[in-house]
């Protein structure tokens, strides 16, 4: 009898898969605002998030079933971009557009004689996310939140059978007749083997320029190649430069036809942002918020200081070094090892050096040994009155403002075969600590823990941190908020040979890479750079001393500074 039953199941189920169907629809798919609203429980805001889903909505209905009431300038568009800044939901607007795809593909009658395919041929609808990452903990949960939130599909633990039933995968979600939504990312090894009708470009403007160009020349090809003008690609995303690759989508929108653009402040599109809660980031970053907020990117992708020319100004013009008299000689130093062998080493001899021991002091190193340099960067803290604005009020406080005195290098010879001494190292920074008062201590966890068990010996909070890119996107951003609010000194550097680039054109040259790693091109090096960013990260951060030693009132983010008082 069980077996009767079960026979009967599946003969219904094959009459029911088999069915004469007439007219494109099996139901008539509403509108995407409709969909949002009524059928995922979500409001669009009014204004632009409600123009795109208009968009789409013109767009889908146009490639579906040609209405007449698309705007004739929208019907040669297979490309939409969509520039919108930080915090306007673009991760909710993709995967509800995504879900408004799948939804009217699943109300035709029968999709794949639609697109002129085979019996249930595959058809893909992918989001490709920056990274791995961004692809299955950010935009796939907010996927899955649509459907398991759409009241018209139903979520089935088996393949589904029925036009509004789903089945979530690791990284897909299924849907009847092969219709999968796809999570991908950029750092996938290939974009082959999909049949992909949409493809959206989640923040494409992070992507490497290389991965972004294989990503769309891939997914376009074999989505043209099977849709025809069908297709329908989206690049949501805020620019990272006039560079970048969505830059240059948009660049295409006023030229291309079957580009379409849209663009939008943060503020604009997401009513609940207000300007005037973003006048910190402006001031500590004002062409980074540009960026992130107004879609106004910098001119190159890669350069972290947009105006490297605002170093110029932190420069104390001159001064080499807070003791006028110091005296620095490379040489090299052998030492003898247990085993009775001698070896050989890079070492300094430093002369004359007399630090000012009112002030408190903040040491910042990047221990290179062999192929990098060892470099140590020495701040004080000055005091500093600073007048803020925080929640539309002003305020005012101090901080440390800090000014560099010692910049010292440690350069291995790889024509020598000859590393740095770290016994000297440490040696001369024993000296410093011996004269003044050094309250931290920042190093890069590679090869610095002897220097740091000796720091902390002599009462100084030091610490070997791992500089992870994120630690590292962090000081940095810091010491480019404290150069374009002047609120930094660093000293006027001069390379002790001419192999050795000036450190403040070293600073100037470094490069942020997608957003998230500080690098340098293969010609140049960030030793110099990595010691002072930590340095100025320690200073800056902490809370000042004592308040006898300050610097006139400024207002934070204006131009110049004014010494300090003595």
């Amino acid at each position: 009898m069980l077996d009767l039953e079960s026979l009967m199941g599946d003969f219904i189920e094959m009459a029911d898969n088999n069915k004469v169907t007439k007219g494109l629809w099996r139901e008539e798919p509403v509108d995407c605002l409709t969909f949002f609203r009524d059928f995922m429980g979500e409001n669009p805001y009014p204004g632009k998030q409600t123009e795109l889903l208009e968009t789409v909505d013109s767009l889908i209905k146009w490639k579906f079933q040609q209405d007449e009431l698309c705007p004739e300038d929208l019907r040669t568009v297979t490309e939409l971009v969509v520039m919108f800044g930080k915090g306007s939901g673009k991760d909710f607007l993709a995967s509800g557009i995504m879900a408004y795809l799948i939804y009217v593909i699943c109300c035709l009658n029968d999709p794949q004689k639609f697109f002129d395919f085979g019996q249930d041929e595959n058809i893909d609808l992918i989001n490709v996310a920056i990274n791995a990452y961004q692809a299955n903990n950010v935009f796939f949960k907010k996927l899955k939140a649509r459907f398991n939130n759409c009241k018209w599909f139903t979520r089935t633990g088996m393949e589904p059978k029925q036009p509004n039933e789903f089945q979530v995968l690791k990284s897909q979600i299924r849907f009847y007749k092969n219709i999968t939504a796809h999570s991908a990312h950029s750092e996938a090894d290939s974009f082959e083997g999909y049949n992909p009708i949409s493809v959206t470009f989640d923040e494409i403007a992070g992507f490497e320029y290389e991965a972004a160009e294989d990503a769309y020349a891939t997914f376009r090809s074999s989505a043209l190649s099977r849709y025809n003008d069908k297709i329908l690609l989206i690049f949501i995303s805020f620019p990272r430069s006039e560079d970048d690759y969505m830059f240059k989508k948009y660049n295409e929108s006023f030229t291309d036809p079957e580009v379409h653009s849209l663009m939008g402040k943060s503020w604009e599109i997401n009513p609940k942002i207000r300007r005037s809660s973003l006048d910190k980031d402006y001031e500590r970053d004002p062409e980074g918020s540009k960026m992130k907020y107004e879609c106004i990117p910098p001119k190159y992708r890669e350069g972290l200081f947009s105006f490297p020319e605002k170093i110029d100004e932190v420069i104390q013009v001159g001064r080499a070094s807070q003791c006028p008299n110091l005296i620095v000689n490379n040489t090299i130093q052998t030492r003898t090892l247990s085993s009775g062998e001698e070896r050989h080493f890079i070492g300094l001899e430093v002369h004359n050096l007399v630090l000012d021991p009112q002030f408190t002091y903040y040491l910042g190193g990047d221990a290179g040994i062999e192929s990098d340099s060892f470099v140590i960067s020495l701040f004080h803290a000055e005091p500093t009155l600073m007048h803020f604005v925080e929640d539309g009020e002003a305020v005012e406080r101090y901080v440390n403002k800090p000014v560099e005195d010692l910049l010292l290098q440690w350069k291995p010879s790889k024509a020598d075969r000859l590393p740095v001494d770290l016994m000297n190292v440490a040696e001369v920074i024993e000296k410093i600590v011996q004269q003044v008062h050094v309250k931290k201590a920042l190093f890069d966890k590679f090869n610095s823990a002897d220097v740091v068990q000796r720091l902390m010996a002599y009462g100084v909070e030091a610490e070997d941190k791992n500089f992870s890119n994120p630690f590292q996107v962090q000081i940095y951003q810091n010491l480019k908020g404290l150069v374009y609010t002047q609120n930094v000194a660093l000293l006027d550097h001069a390379p002790m040979d001419e192999s050795t680039m000036n450190a403040n054109e070293e600073l100037k040259n470094i490069k942020l890479i997608n957003g998230n790693k500080i690098d340098h091109d293969k010609d140049k090096a960030k030793d110099f750079s990595d010691a002072r960013a930590g340095a100025a990260w320690i200073c800056s951060m902490d809370e000042p001393e004592e308040t006898e030693h300050f610097a006139e009132p400024v207002i934070f983010g204006a131009r110049g500074w004014v010494g300090k008082v003595n």
